[in-house]
């Protein structure tokens, strides 16, 4: 059994996370997730709205400001031009390789709620 309030830790520390990566980065979060979704190869919105956990006006919005600064790009498929692809740019590419070897500290708390899903990751086979 687990104590509720100990979430509060876990919200806490998120957002001094939060904090410091758009002082380092100007970044959201949500933002700097999706940058690094688009690296691992999900390019189609619907795909990034459903693997982020966020509705499809909400991604809308952080692909817009994304693009506004030249991080991705918006394109229409060459095979369906009803569908958009979404691509990093070169400096988004910088950005999300800087992401990767981020001096930004995580929390205690955070890191072992990472470790611990991995390790349940790992134990299903996912």
């Amino acid at each position: 059994m687990h104590d509720l309030c100990d979430l509060r830790k876990l919200m806490i520390d998120l957002r001094r996370f939060e904090e410091a990566l758009r002082e380092k980065a100007s970044l959201s979060l949500n933002e700097a997730l999706c940058l690094c979704q688009v690296h691992e190869g999900k390019r189609d919105p619907g795909t990034l709205s459903v693997e982020l956990e966020l509705s499809p006006s909400r991604l809308s919005r952080i692909l817009e400001s994304l693009e506004k600064r030249k991080l991705i790009t918006r394109t229409t498929s060459d095979n369906d031009r009803r569908t958009v692809v979404v691509c990093l740019t070169d400096s988004g590419e910088a950005l999300v390789a800087k992401l990767h070897g981020t001096s930004i500290p995580i929390p205690e708390h955070l890191i072992h709620a990472i470790e611990s899903m991995r390790a349940e990751s790992t134990q299903s086979g996912a």
